[in-house]
């Protein structure tokens, strides 16, 4: 038997047929939800709910038996079948469907659809394109077209359709959220809210909307609104894991880790097996510095995904911070084969060589990032850090001097370039970085405790004691501040302060006599060079305890006769997942 396209018609009169029966049965079915509720289709994932599409199916497939020629069936089955997941079997039905009906555009835009959900985007644009072509104001096809064309980052086509689906229906809500997501990618978040509070204002219980809203928020920095939309949508849809996922991320960026771990475990209720609650409490927890309890948690994400690189290098970074360097090196290094082009695997892995005292290693791996990321300024920082603590002054003085081209106000880079240039004795060069430091943070008492012994090794008694003093202001158990400080007391022979400033030094963890010696070899040539006669007794007592010990290297705590103090930037400390980077396309996908 041939049954031909206009055999559609036929049986939309026949009100009456046995096959017209049956559809109007499943139809109303499927409008009360008893097989399918397609405004709710994408969570029905549960047996239950299959067992439904599956007799769905049945009856859709006893219509085509019955009339194989009636477009219909095949166009409401292959839905079913978009649904379960089934996008072939979907996309032959509309296929069918398409052959048989003299209106093909819905069946073009449920294969076109089908198609985007098999990820073969081009091919959806096609069939979305054909649906207008034979539609001209199909609404629907110009939305889902935009999302296709956000799928391929051709964002000003996908804002163009969309604004043609609003023009066409304004209450479309997938086009507002459409739309935003095209003008988020494209950096204008503020258009993508206003047409994410258009969708909300139109479907107030959406709790997706409000989940996407709130990303949006969050990559502007407006973390409490974020919170808030977030909260909302979990209100909506209690059980709903991605808004618990994205919440715990912003309460981590936030600095609410406490409120980050509580979220965390109840997406581990809700979805046992899966690593990221595990990977995002061990986050919270590393900047709570209960590094265990994150090392516990990262072996729970490594366990349940073994190639989640994340979870290796936070573990990396919480050996780290517990001294276990070879530990850490292990979990750095894996993560860096999980994903070779890792930078920041490299930047950490490199923090541990330098920690460790393998200078050459964290150059090589901080130089890897920079090759890779050319504008990293933490990466060129330690790198000038490391090189520094190995000896090589002009290639850390062109370092620091690169971060400080990239980020004018980066204090810390003048600061240890200042030391090096004292070190270098460039005495008014040094002066010269710690002072714009001093600008940059008035409140950074190693700026003034470097810039005072600098001006106490050019004799500048009157400039070092302000420095001091303001040093030992700004922190009063600053030990080092009070040995410097009891220095200039003792040049100036004014013997009753300095004795306070070295007691106070001792109260505050110097070791007073070793450092005294790392700058002279006795109390004998201490007196020569002061040109002092006569050193009082319980002065020269603090001074010469321990003087049977061995000479300390005057690198070790004192650079051209003066103390510095290097700024490190611990990295690993600062460090986070990329939580912030959701780009949208996960709450858009075809339905």
């Amino acid at each position: 038997m041939i049954f031909f396209r206009n055999s559609i018609e036929i049986i939309k009169e026949n009100e009456q047929s046995t096959v017209g029966g049956i559809l109007r049965e499943i139809k109303e079915k499927a409008d009360t939800g008893e097989y399918f509720n397609r405004k709710e289709i994408q969570n029905m994932t549960n047996n239950t709910k299959m067992v439904h599409y599956e007799e769905a199916v049945k009856h859709f497939s006893e219509a085509i038996r019955l009339s194989p020629g009636f477009a219909m069936p095949y166009i409401l089955r292959g839905e079913v079948y978009h649904k379960m997941g089934k996008w072939d079997l979907a996309i032959a039905d509309y296929t069918d469907a398409i052959f048989w009906t003299q209106r093909p555009a819905s069946a073009y835009n449920g294969r076109g659809m089908a198609h985007g959900a098999k990820g073969e985007i081009d091919k959806a644009i096609e069939d979305f394109t054909r649906a207008i072509r034979h539609e001209p104001n199909y609404a629907e096809a110009y939305y889902y077209r935009g999302n296709a064309y956000f799928i391929n980052d051709e964002f000003d086509l996908a804002i163009e359709d969309c604004d043609k689906a609003i023009q066409l229906n304004p209450d479309a809500t997938e086009a507002y959220l459409i739309r935003g997501n095209a003008y988020r990618s494209a950096g204008e978040i503020d258009s993508a809210i206003m047409d994410y509070s258009k969708a909300i204002r139109l479907k107030p219980n959406y709790a997706t909307a409000y989940v996407i809203r709130g990303d949006a928020y969050g990559s502007k920095g407006k973390v409490d609104k974020a919170i808030a939309d977030y909260t909302t949508a979990l209100a909506l849809k209690p059980n709903y894991v991605d808004a618990y996922i994205v919440r715990s991320h912003v309460h981590v960026l936030s600095g609410d880790f406490d409120a980050a771990i509580t979220d965390c475990h109840k997406v581990m209720e809700l979805s046992p097996n899966v690593p990221e609650p595990y990977i995002t409490r061990a986050t919270a927890y590393s900047l709570k510095a209960d590094f265990d309890a994150a090392i516990t948690d990262c072996k729970s994400a490594i366990d349940r995904n073994p190639k989640a690189a994340d979870a290796y290098l936070i573990r990396g970074i919480a050996y780290l911070h517990k001294g276990e360097f070879d530990l850490a090196i292990t979990d750095c290094t894996k993560a860096i084969r999980l994903v070779p082009f890792n930078v920041d695997a490299y930047c950490e892995r490199g923090n541990v060589y330098s920690s460790k005292g393998e200078f050459d290693k964290a150059i090589r791996d901080y130089t890897k990032v920079i090759k890779l990321v050319p504008q990293h300024i933490e990466c060129y920082f330690n790198r000038g850090v490391a090189y520094d603590a190995a000896g090589k002054f002009n290639s850390a003085i062109k370092d620091y001097t690169h971060v400080i081209q990239l980020q004018p106000n980066h204090v810390l880079a003048y600061v240890n370039r200042g030391n090096i240039y004292a070190v270098k004795g460039e005495s008014d060069l040094a002066i010269a970085d710690y002072t714009r430091a001093i600008q940059l943070n008035p409140l950074l008492e190693i700026a003034y405790y470097n810039r005072g012994n600098v001006y106490s090794s050019k004799n500048d008694f009157d400039s070092a004691l302000a420095d001091f003093n303001t040093a030992i202001q700004l922190n009063p158990n600053y030990g080092k501040a009070y040995y410097s400080r009891a220095k200039v007391w003792l040049h100036q022979q004014k013997w009753e302060k300095a004795k306070t400033d070295l007691t106070a030094a001792t109260a505050n963890g110097i070791d007073v006599s070793t450092a005294f010696r790392s700058e002279y070899q006795s109390l004998a040539e201490f007196k020569e060079k002061m040109g002092i006669k006569l050193l009082p007794e319980d002065i020269a007592a603090l001074l010469k305890q321990h003087d049977d010990k061995s000479t300390v290297s005057i690198a070790e705590t004192a650079l051209s006769g003066f103390q510095t103090e290097v700024a490190r930037v611990q990295t690993s400390s600062m460090w986070i997942p990329p939580f912030q980077a959701r780009s949208g396309i996960e709450h858009r996908p075809f339905p």
